[in-house]
């Protein structure tokens, strides 16, 4: 009797936000927001926005009404809808994230007649976040100021997607994985997601490249646009290694391989290459004292 009362902890009950978007033409720039519940052990402070619960209680609603028609989509988002009021917890649903976008400007797709499928908005996630946010602060819209475009995540290609996921999968056992990749196949946004994906503190990412360009910039805020705490840095745009490794920043890191062959540490010409030896003499030091990765 006394081992069912310690073991025993009733399921709980709660709301989930849920976004996701459809990769087609007629669903361009659109995302769903919609609402499940899950049921669960784990107290409201432990469910914390795209975690396994969450997720899962996410597609096991929207298969419920996908899976039939064979609609392949993206799961973008999860979050508790539970909001503080007068000192106590209150569930809220989805129509009231929805009240808000309408209340900010954000317009709604329709696509039968009759105006029953109302989930769909012509927003981006970032945005649709602020709305979620607004709720749980007791705000009717969000500012204008806020609202953005366009900012999502990158919809990778079935090729690049089985990349990442094999590449996820090896670094889980192993320390090396190789990509036998052909040009323009997106191995630099690849390899940035899989380093957002497994929460790597600091990346190095080496190109062949004389001069980092600014696409290497463009693609790592692509990936990491949502993580405001990892920073960018190279030689001659973003931060310094030298400040980035000072202030313990999580970061990913471009370098080329030029600049290594310059390195004196390399066996290279110091005068020639004098502006770059100091970067990538902290470089180098840096990979000797933390975990890196093969390059992929």
């Amino acid at each position: 009797m006394s081992l069912l009362k310690n073991d025993f902890h009733p399921s709980l009950e709660y709301k989930v936000i849920y976004i996701f978007r459809i990769n087609d033409h007629e669903h361009k720039g659109l995302l769903k927001i919609g609402e499940a519940t899950v049921h669960t052990k784990k107290e409201v402070n432990e469910l914390t926005p795209n975690s396994n619960e969450l997720n899962y209680a996410a597609r096991e609603r929207i298969d419920s009404y996908t899976s039939t028609a064979g609609i392949r989509y993206d799961l973008l988002h999860t979050e508790l809808a539970v909001l503080k009021s007068k000192g106590h917890l209150k569930a809220f649903r989805d129509y009231k994230v929805h009240d808000v976008l309408k209340r900010s400007g954000i317009k709604q797709k329709f696509f039968d007649t009759n105006k029953k499928q109302n989930e769909w908005f012509k927003v981006d996630l970032e945005t649709a976040k602020l709305a979620i946010k607004a709720v749980k602060e007791g705000k009717r819209a969000i500012g204008q100021e806020t609202i953005t475009e366009g900012i999502n995540p990158i919809i990778f290609r079935p090729e690049q997607r089985d990349a990442i996921d094999k590449t996820i999968k090896q670094f889980k056992k192993h320390d090396r994985m190789l990509w036998n990749a052909k040009m323009r196949f997106g191995k630099t946004l690849s390899a940035l997601q899989v380093a957002k994906e497994m929460q790597f503190d600091r990346s190095i990412i080496v190109t062949h490249r004389p001069v980092v360009s600014e696409g290497w910039f463009d693609d790592f805020n692509k990936i990491f646009y949502d993580k405001p705490e990892y920073k960018f840095g190279s030689h001659k745009k973003g931060e310094s290694i030298q400040n980035l490794i000072l202030n313990e920043d999580k970061f990913v890191y471009f370098a080329s391989i030029q600049d290594l062959r310059g390195s004196s540490q390399v066996g290279g010409n110091y005068e020639k290459t004098q502006k770059s030896i100091k970067p990538i003499g902290i470089l180098l030091l840096l990979m000797k004292h933390m975990k890196v990765h093969k390059p992929i």
